[in-house]
């Protein structure tokens, strides 16, 4: 049987390409912040231990979340970075809950569309070196040059889009965003720094509809996708 697994949730940033004058987790998705929505999906789910959310240092919007006091919820400073964030949060998992070679799922915060069936699929997955949930790049993919113009077609065969959750063995983890960090290796997810270090997580087929909420027009198709789904 599967041990359940503890939830970082990165949400730290301010979510600058939104344009919304507050962090973008905290806006509306079908009467609830995406941040409530995004924890909603691991509330009192079977394969969830526990849900750790990393806050900014001056986050004004959290004290009205419905999750607020909720016995699965536990809420951490997290740091400047998105790496930082994670790393405090697998300290804290470590500290107070005696967190080691377990494996932990990181997601991210305005990925409010995770269903159920994804979550399982990378849940149960038991590849030593961990796991990311992705989808084949479908499109074709062009490189371009430092002018902007395009260089070259990649072969898609070979592309695939991140999501999360990415699943890790926590302390492995933490070891890997410390080297890159002291390297200053861009981290842009968790997978990316275990790639640093020499592994090969295995890529989980995702769904098209666990889309990150960046961009003001994701919100609208997030707002669509959502009436779909529920």
């Amino acid at each position: 049987m599967t041990q359940p697994l503890w939830v970082i949730i990165p949400a730290a940033g301010v979510g600058q390409r939104m344009n919304a004058g507050f962090p973008k987790q905290y806006l509306s998705l079908a009467g609830d912040t995406i941040l409530d929505r995004t924890i909603a999906i691991f509330i009192d789910h079977p394969l969830i231990a526990g849900i750790l959310v990393g806050l900014g240092a001056d986050d004004e919007y959290w004290q009205d979340s419905k999750w607020l006091n909720h016995r699965q919820v536990s809420t951490f400073v997290g740091g400047d970075t998105r790496s930082d964030t994670v790393q405090k949060g697998l300290r804290f998992l470590h500290e107070q809950h005696l967190v080691g070679s377990q494996s932990v799922l990181v997601h991210d915060a305005a990925r409010p569309l995770l269903t159920a069936t994804a979550l399982e699929r990378i849940v149960e997955n038991t590849h030593p070196q961990g796991a990311i949930l992705a989808i084949p790049a479908r499109d074709t993919v062009k490189r371009q040059t430092d002018a902007g113009k395009v260089l070259s077609t990649l072969d898609r065969n070979h592309i695939w889009l991140a999501q999360t959750p990415q699943k890790f063995p926590a302390d492995a983890l933490y070891d890997a965003l410390k080297k890159a960090s002291q390297h200053a290796v861009e981290i842009t997810d968790e997978c990316s720094a275990m790639e640093f270090v020499g592994w090969n997580p295995d890529l989980v087929v995702g769904e098209s509809s666990n889309i990150k909420v960046t961009l003001p027009e994701d919100l609208l198709i997030a707002e669509a996708l959502f009436s779909q789904l529920h």
